[in-house]
């Protein structure tokens, strides 16, 4: 599918204790969430300065493209100047070293350890960090494992200033009080009274929105891994005529309170995601062990069945962010969930 596919080391205390109490009506206390959401926060916007300081060295490795308006004779020059075009040693190292698909995006931050191990190992690092320097401290170590002399020479990119938690504080609230306000109409036959949405029936939107809704807070909570116009892992083994793990199945757990309250809904989560604002695949926190097997069993296959059609190295990297993500779920004994349409902090 077309957009943003996302994996997710899923924390059904999360999905318990805040979500399905706000469906149902009753009253919760937001505070951990919070807290845990926006130290997430600061830590991702941290990463990012060298994440951004990466992207801009592998831009200065490529001269820059000609103006399509420009005369002739300046798009005759400019090929000239491209031919003997020559990279710092700094941008030429980033070019030849680093993978994008993973250092610039797949990855929840800065992480260019090379096993599933030490990557999960990493993002407990980041999320350890008490500091802005501490951030710092771990990125340049990354950067150190793709290339010491590049890690000397990276500052991070300061970009736009963080906004105040008080900002983020209220527009968390503003999320949690949405899903409340979406279960009391849906149960009250009501239509929903604001937003983009207003005037269409709660219950409908619920259908269609409130897992992709509380999936995307659960990414304020938690980094992710993405891919961009990819499929989830039941799509892509049946791609491969190979059969997709027992253990994968619809996200029913995750919101089993909201489907016994809203039958339709059950009808509406499948393994496949089906659409750009949804969920798919799930696995529970004591399968995920088996789900890492799988991949370690039936990786190659899959990747040799894409390679026919021109997709192998595609379909690679696609595995490799969901076994990082299966990898750390399994050592933090969470689930795995795969979502559509939820973007890293700073898209959305």
């Amino acid at each position: 599918m077309k957009g943003v596919v996302s994996f997710h080391a899923a924390d059904l205390g999360f999905f318990d204790e805040v979500v399905s109490p706000l469906v149902a009506g009753r009253t919760v206390n937001p505070e951990g969430f919070l807290r845990a959401a926006l130290s997430t926060r600061r830590v991702v916007w941290a990463a990012a300065r060298w994440t951004r300081a990466l992207a801009s060295l592998l831009l200065a490795a490529v001269p820059p493209e000609p103006d399509p308006r420009a005369p002739l004779w300046k798009r005759l020059r400019h090929r000239l100047e491209a031919f003997d075009f020559r990279p710092d040693r700094a941008a030429a190292r980033a070019r030849d070293l680093s993978e994008p698909d993973l250092h610039l995006e797949g990855r929840p931050i800065l992480i260019t350890e090379g096993s599933a191990e030490n990557v999960a190992a990493a993002v407990d690092r980041y999320r350890a960090a008490g500091s802005t320097e501490a951030v710092d401290r771990i990125a340049r170590e990354q950067l150190r494992k793709l290339d010491p002399g590049l890690a000397e020479a990276v500052e991070p990119d300061e970009g736009v200033p963080l906004p105040a938690d008080l900002h983020d504080r209220a527009h968390l609230l503003g999320e949690l009080e949405q899903i409340h306000d979406l279960g009391s109409r849906a149960r009250d036959g009501r239509a929903v009274g604001e937003g983009p949405d207003a005037g269409k029936p709660a219950l409908d939107v619920l259908l269609s929105e409130l897992p992709w809704r509380a999936l995307r807070l659960h990414g304020r909570l938690s980094p992710f891994w993405i891919a961009r116009d990819a499929d989830g892992l039941e799509t892509v083994c049946r791609a491969a005529g190979i059969a997709p793990p027992a253990e994968l199945v619809p996200a029913w757990r995750p919101f089993a309170e909201a489907c016994e309250a809203f039958p339709a809904l059950r009808e509406r989560i499948a393994p496949e995601l089906r659409s750009d604002r949804g969920v798919g695949a799930f696995v529970a926190p004591a399968d995920v062990p088996a789900l890492v097997d799988f991949l370690d069993r039936n990786g190659s296959r899959i990747i040799a069945a894409a390679a026919r059609y021109g997709e192998g190295p595609a379909c690679a990297a696609l595995l490799r962010k969901v076994k990082e993500c299966a990898v750390y779920a399994s050592r933090k004994g969470l689930g795995y969930l795969e979502g559509s349409g939820v973007t890293p902090l700073g898209e959305d």
